[in-house]
């Protein structure tokens, strides 16, 4: 296992009883990854039994605050556990916000804090990358300025067993081989990559508020898990009004997403329960899409 996902909170514009704010925790090695951080974020990581203080990057995709009013208090918390440095991943604005509400509350922190702050694209674009993994995004389609995220690690070479055992290479060829990419053996010329092949790595892609658009597709395509919102089951009116995603045009786009297991998340707190959702997915006969509940825990 490299990894897993946490769902902190799995409701829309407020918390109810069973349903906190719009929260994601992803630990992959040994980082921490939060993406949005809205009112109560800190306490369910606490109740899921997460570190808060493992918490190396966070991702903001956009300024309601039902993403974003648990950052202050997380951050003052990472703050007083001596964290030296977290880096915050945002949408344009994210600075001002929290200047205000430091500054406001006469609050000085010690800890380190780089916002790294983006506009809307509407193609794929790069807002973090290391020697294992790329974090890119995207604009979204919702009432502000909006990005989704997607976390992917970076493809691996891997040898072929069957090749190697055939050709009888020893230790001292795959020294030769890493080194000039290249070999000769019994008078044949063999490379890299005629005896390995590229190995996928893992893909999450998270998509956060949005109306419909062509640019889920572009970020989520091929993921391996996709937490992505469904506020409505099919009441588009209020869909293009709010700048939210229905079930039903989930549902649409299914095929072309090509992901091994969806997470539905950011249900309207008209819903007492999920059962029309489980429905309309069933009826569909779609066994990989999910009903995200606070704390499920996802495995990777």
């Amino acid at each position: 296992m490299k990894g897993k996902i946490v769902l902190l909170g799995t409701s829309s514009a407020m918390p109810t009883v069973d349903r906190n704010n719009s929260g994601i925790y992803m630990k992959y090695k040994g980082e921490g990854f939060l993406f949005d951080c809205g009112e109560g974020t800190q306490r369910q990581i606490m109740k899921a039994g997460l570190s808060i203080y493992r918490i190396d990057k966070i991702f903001i995709s956009h300024l309601h605050t039902d993403h974003t009013l648990g950052l202050p208090g997380l951050l003052e918390t990472l703050d007083m556990h001596d964290k030296p440095r977290v880096d915050i991943y945002s949408i344009h604005g994210l600075q001002k916000v929290l200047g205000c509400v430091l500054n406001g509350v006469i609050y000085a922190p010690d800890i380190d804090i780089n916002i790294h702050e983006f506009k809307p694209q509407d193609e794929i674009f790069t807002i973090f990358e290391n020697k294992e993994y790329t974090v890119q995004s995207i604009g979204l389609n919702h009432v502000v300025d909006c990005i989704g995220f997607s976390f992917e690690e970076k493809p691996k070479r891997k040898f072929i067993k069957e090749k190697i055992k055939e050709l009888e290479l020893t230790d001292k060829d795959f020294i030769q081989l890493k080194n000039e990419g290249r070999i000769i053996k019994n008078g044949q010329v063999i490379t890299k990559e005629e005896i390995t092949y590229e190995e996928k790595g893992f893909k999450f892609t998270y998509i956060p508020d949005t109306y419909k658009t062509d640019n889920i597709i572009k970020l989520a395509k091929g993921s391996d898990i996709l937490v992505i919102e469904a506020t409505y089951i099919d009441e588009e009116d209020k869909a293009k009004e709010y700048g939210h995603l229905t079930l039903e045009y989930i549902l649409e786009i299914y095929p072309q997403l090509e992901c091994k297991q969806i997470i539905l998340t950011h249900f309207s707190r008209r819903y007492k329960d999920t059962k029309p959702y489980i429905q309309k997915i069933k009826e569909k006969g779609y066994q990989n899409i999910l009903i995200g509940k606070d704390f499920m825990e996802v495995k990777f």
